[in-house]
């Protein structure tokens, strides 16, 4: 570790001695984002048209974007060089060119993020911790700002359960780092924001049509319009119909074919929104019904069953926004959410003969924030917060259907309270200081204060230095309660964590940049199951450090390179590693136009190096996706896409108990987009 972090160490210092003599690019000096600004960008009756695909693709991209505006870490709109959390965003363009079509996928896209699969279920790993059984409730995940994490796991969707369609995402943020102290609970490696389109982005209406080699076949319709007194409103629907979903574990002898019949699924969403001024009332929907193989044993002998998952949820979100004089904006939400996860297993019951048992998980929760930004005293960027959620229904039950007899229950009812303060002071011109500090109080787990402090050295117009420290934690959710109830053991303590990052970043010309960043993190008490005893307990102290190397480079044709280098490493007090933690994570991401056909060729890759979950090694692998997108005519576009295009046997073990699980093969897909009006 010391060797590590001296080695890290005498990298930033070379770098910084040789950045120094480099020649800096032409460009202005940031200053701090006007509110007003944000305000009106927001609520512009006129605002400038979105460019097409077409005109996207007929622009070269010979600059690196700098000063990129970001909102999730500081919790309204900055420059990217004022950030003092590394964050990283992709585009809708993005997600348009690398025919990217789940939240997964995105977030795979960034560095030092992974995604491990078991066949039903999507879980993410941050920075080298992926803990086997964790639903991803250690990543605060927000749409528009409004918490989307349920209330049963904390858990977020990401594969085909996700509430959003990704054709609906304008961008998403991913503010690396401890955000506790302006979020709260479960901000513990990070905050994900998903910004959605509006009628601006979303331009008349558009139908679209994905078809795949495997069966699989996707219907996306929208529609928006901007009215003449500056409202606007839209609306989405999609289904998608999965029938030959592949096999992720190895059937019995014999039971191929049946198990493949039972294994198809089939998803629906639905989004509506109008917007007026600084009013925004918005509401999503999605539902999926899957069904899984299992064998069941009967006094005639095994039987192939398909076991039901049906999973449903809701959004209902009231933003406003308002300018109150020159140097005052209060802003905030008031939400309704909810979640329904509902499992039939079938079972042999002596009295019943087959009969199902029915799982039946249920959330319902308010929400709502106040918000309040102050720019009146000089070279200060004050914000104060208040935000409250009550978990009105928390309800998992187990009952046999057959005699709707009720075998288990569990109810919660928590609610959280919560305020914050957080200050961005100009010390100097080329120096900035965040200060921020949050109290958490909740029916679950102690009250709790969440500080954090950070720095921005801006060198020059061409080279910024920051450091953050902060720290954040996660109560234990409502399963992870029910689990430990079910077997008479307590509940697990609140796990914490406390980091520290040192990130360098310099653009070297117009068309390079990159960025290098080292942290190092103490987790204490971390929530994990025991596989032994089926409880989840706490951990010892885990120490985890590592670095994240990005580079982004730009050329005059219009091509783009992005490569980024992730290296993590974790390990408790005992020494032992941590499972599912891959060592080495490699990603790349290119573009090239290709002028004469009107289209744009697309390349991504990612490597993963080995990682151990309990006694058994998961290779390491290297993925390539390809495809290309064509702009047939202002009206329709064409695109074609090969995942896994080599065909590489990947696997995965998410849940320890579990066999390692097969990932799909090669895929083909064909995307046609028709824009009607």
């Amino acid at each position: 570790m010391a060797r590590t972090s001296r080695l890290t160490a005498i990298s930033l210092l070379l770098l910084l001695g040789l950045s120094a003599t480099a020649q800096s690019t032409e460009a202005e000096t940031p200053t701090r984002t006007s509110m007003q600004t944000a305000v009106q960008n927001s609520t512009a009756t006129n605002p400038p048209a979105t460019p097409s695909l077409e005109q996207l693709l007929s622009t070269p991209l010979s600059d690196v974007p700098r000063q990129i505006e970001v909102s999730t870490a500081a919790r309204y709109a900055q420059s990217s060089n004022q950030s003092v959390n590394v964050t990283y965003v992709v585009t809708s363009a993005d997600i348009e060119l690398f025919q990217w079509q789940t939240l997964a996928q995105i977030l795979q896209s960034l560095p030092g993020i992974y995604i491990s699969n078991d066949g039903a279920f999507l879980y993410v790993g941050v920075r080298g911790l992926g803990q086997p059984g964790d639903f991803n409730s250690r990543l605060l995940f927000m749409l528009d700002g409004v918490r989307i994490n349920e209330n049963i796991y904390d858990a977020g969707l990401l594969g085909s359960d996700a509430i959003i369609d990704v054709e609906n995402i304008d961008r998403v943020e991913f503010a690396a780092g401890p955000g506790a102290a302006v979020y709260g609970n479960n901000a513990f490696f990070g905050v994900v924001n998903i910004l959605t389109k509006t009628a601006q982005q979303l331009r008349g209406g558009a139908l679209r049509m994905t078809m795949q080699n495997n069966g699989s076949n996707r219907y996306f319709f929208n529609t928006a319009r901007r009215l003449e007194q500056g409202a606007e409103w839209w609306f989405s629907a999609s289904h998608q119909q999965r029938p030959e979903l592949p096999l992720a574990f190895e059937p019995p002898a014999g039971e191929a074919e049946a198990y493949q019949a039972q294994n198809h699924e089939h998803l629906s969403r639905l989004r509506f929104g109008v917007r007026q001024q600084g009013l925004r009332l918005q509401a999503l929907w999605s539902g999926q019904t899957r069904y899984s193989p299992s064998s069941l044993p009967t006094p005639s002998g095994w039987q192939t069953v398909a076991v039901a998952d049906q999973n449903d949820n809701f959004l209902v979100s009231l933003a406003h926004q308002q300018a109150i004089g020159d140097d005052l904006v209060l802003s905030g939400h008031l939400n309704q959410s909810g979640s329904r996860y509902q499992r039939d297993i079938p079972i042999y019951h002596p009295d019943y003969a087959q009969t199902l048992l029915h799982n039946d998980q249920l959330g319902r929760w308010f929400s709502g924030d106040l918000l309040l930004q102050y720019q009146g005293l000089t070279a200060h960027d004050l914000l104060f917060g208040l935000e409250f959620q009550d978990d009105v229904r928390q309800q998992i039950e187990v009952s046999l259907a057959a005699s709707n007899e009720l075998y288990q229950g569990y109810y919660g009812h928590n609610q959280r309270k919560s305020m914050f303060v957080q200050d961005q002071w100009q010390l100097l011109p080329q120096h900035s200081l965040l200060l921020g500090v949050r109290y958490d109080d909740s029916r679950v787990s102690p009250p709790r204060w969440s500080p954090r402090v950070g720095w921005i050295w801006q060198l020059n117009d061409a080279q910024n230095l920051k450091l953050l420290h902060g720290s954040a934690y996660r109560a234990a959710n409502l399963y992870e309660f029910a689990t430990n109830s079910s077997f008479f053991a307590p509940p697990p303590e609140v796990e914490t964590v406390t980091s520290t990052e040192l990130t360098f970043e310099q653009q070297l010309s117009r068309q390079f940049s990159y960025r290098l960043s080292w942290y190092y993190a103490d987790i204490d008490d971390l929530i994990m199951l025991k596989p032994t005893e089926a409880v989840f307990t706490n951990s010892n102290q885990i120490h985890n450090y590592g670095t994240e190397l990005t580079l982004d480079w730009r050329m005059q044709s219009g091509a783009m390179l992005s490569a980024a280098w992730s290296w993590q490493r974790g390990k408790n007090d005992l020494g032992e590693r941590l499972q599912n933690s891959p060592q080495h994570l490699v990603k790349l991401q290119y573009q090239q136009p290709i002028s004469w056909l009107d289209a744009q060729f697309s390349a991504t890759a990612l490597s993963m190096s080995q990682r151990w979950v309990g006694d058994t090694p998961l290779a390491g692998y290297v993925v390539v996706d390809l495809g290309l997108t064509w702009q047939l005519s202002a009206q329709h576009l064409l695109a074609v896409q090969l995942q896994n295009s080599g065909g590489r046997m990947i696997f995965d073990r998410p849940i320890q108990s579990n066999p390692p699980a097969l990932q799909p093969g090669r895929v083909f897909s064909v995307t046609w987009r028709w824009q009607l009006w």
